[in-house]
């Protein structure tokens, strides 16, 4: 319904009463609708019974998917329409003079709705938890409109993308919340007084969403077996597991998941072993971010250092073929420092290696001392299919061989991290340069690895700390 005018030629505003009484106030030229949602600025958001129906469908969200929290942060979304009418009313009716006016409109939602959704929650609200439910409005009846009144009058601001090679023309949405916000500062009333407050003709469709803050758990883990890769392998690959949940990651998340009612989980480690090497030793770090989780009662105060023991323990019955140790959990900055210098960081291995021909003591020996060598290695032929080609520089800082027999050996080594051992011992058909074959004086191929386990991995993980973090 379009806005209609006065005898003077005044367009009229029809709002709802209580956006009469709470902006209008005694200014003229303004109309009490008689629904609700026929409102031009609030769209029928602030009407009782709506709110009402907003605050059941959280109540029921919550009874349905329960969290342990006993507070919420809200967060509204409301219609791009309506963030930008409500300039659009500012600029075209400076005559408005009602007790609110001054009061911005998302405030005014956040204060009519927070009693309702207290009521409906039973959880107190307040600015800054780890709970934060965002209720979303949404109405499309005034995209088409507004998109031509701010192409018109703003095409610099609203040009559509090109810079995709691909993309859908109806998935296309120039006015998106974040462009319209940088626009409203330079709408005068001149442009105001031009766009046309048509009412709405139904109420906006909402939805609503609850996300916790992630909770980041960290540890080291160990792996016994040599059919069991760190991360669920692509089903592109042939060689992959059919089984699902065959992966030191899945087994580790997956109990997490379960126990504290995270929605994800997201795995990050410092490094990877092969499919086909062992990681023992103190383990290798990793860290777990949970996300949304519905339960942390456990981990919060610091009752999450008995929860990560009896979780350390429930981890290494249910996969003999993983342990993990040193279980916390620790902060989002504290996790981000398992990246932090992966390149200085080092790793020592146990190779049990043969050659096809057979090598004296004296040829480990003499291998032996050339340590610590510069190595060059190309992309590895074997991970070429997933792994850029470059060219990169590595350290062994340490060997000693131990001779098994003329054709067998134990070589023990340390190298930087980022090191392709593999690739160390055999040569890689001459990527690198030099290789154990090298030093020993046989041809590439001629040497290779018959076992690989990761014996160390030389990183002070989980971060030390004088007294354990207390969570709220």
């Amino acid at each position: 319904m379009s806005t209609s005018a006065s005898e003077d030629n005044q367009p009229i505003l029809r709002l709802c009463a209580l956006c009469c009484r709470q902006i209008a106030g005694e200014a003229a030229h303004v109309e009490t609708v008689a629904k609700s949602y026929e409102c031009v600025l609030c769209f029928g958001l602030l009407d009782q019974d709506y709110i009402e129906q907003v605050a059941q469908a959280v109540g029921a969200k919550l009874k349905e998917s329960p969290y342990d929290a006993a507070a919420f942060t809200l967060a509204l979304n409301l219609p791009i329409s309506q963030v930008l009418r409500e300039t659009i009313i500012k600029r075209s009716r400076p005559d408005l003079n009602g007790i609110l006016v001054s009061v911005p409109y998302k405030i005014r939602n956040i204060d009519a709705y927070l009693p309702k959704l207290r009521q409906a929650s039973g959880l107190r609200a307040a600015l800054a938890t780890d709970l934060q439910l965002t209720v979303t409005f949404e109405t499309d009846e005034f995209t088409e409109y507004d998109t031509k009144f701010l192409t018109g009058h703003f095409p610099n601001d609203f040009q559509q993308s090109r810079k995709r090679k691909f993309y859908d023309q109806s998935d296309a949405q120039p006015c998106t919340k974040i462009k319209v916000e940088q626009v409203l500062s330079r709408i005068k009333e001149d442009i105001a007084k031009k766009y046309e407050l048509s009412s709405p003709s139904r109420f906006c469709t909402f939805s609503i969403a609850f996300e916790r803050d992630p909770v980041f758990i960290t540890g080291r883990y160990c792996k016994f077996s040599r059919s069991l890769p760190q991360s669920p392998w692509s089903i592109e690959d042939k060689a992959a597991p059919k089984c699902p949940g065959h992966s030191v990651s899945e087994k580790v998340c997956e109990l997490m998941k379960a126990k504290f009612g995270a929605s994800d989980a997201r795995f990050v480690a410092s490094g990877r072993e092969d499919l086909d090497v062992r990681m023992l030793g103190d383990g290798r770090p990793f860290t777990v971010e949970l996300r949304n989780c519905h339960f942390t009662v456990p981990l919060s105060g610091t009752r999450y250092l008995e929860t990560l023991r009896a979780l350390e323990s429930e981890i290494n019955r249910s996969h003999p073929d993983i342990q993990v140790k040193y279980l916390t959990r620790i902060t989002r900055e504290e996790a981000e420092l398992i990246s932090v210098g992966e390149e200085d960081k080092r790793k020592r291995y146990v190779a049990y290696c043969y050659s096809t021909l057979p090598l004296s003591e004296e040829a480990l020996v003499s291998a032996t001392k050339q340590a610590p060598v510069q190595v060059m290695q190309k992309t590895p032929v074997r991970v070429l299919k997933r792994r850029s080609l470059l060219e990169r520089p590595r350290t062994v800082h340490s060997m000693d061989m131990l001779p098994v027999d003329t054709h067998h050996f134990l070589l023990r080594l340390e190298t930087q991290a980022g090191t392709y051992v593999k690739e160390f011992v055999h040569g890689d058909f001459g990527r690198t340069r030099p290789s154990l074959a090298d030093l020993l004086g046989v041809a590439n191929g001629e040497v290779d690895i018959l076992d690989l386990d990761v014996d160390k991995v030389d990183f002070e993980w989980p971060p030390l700390k004088v007294s354990p973090t207390v969570f709220r």
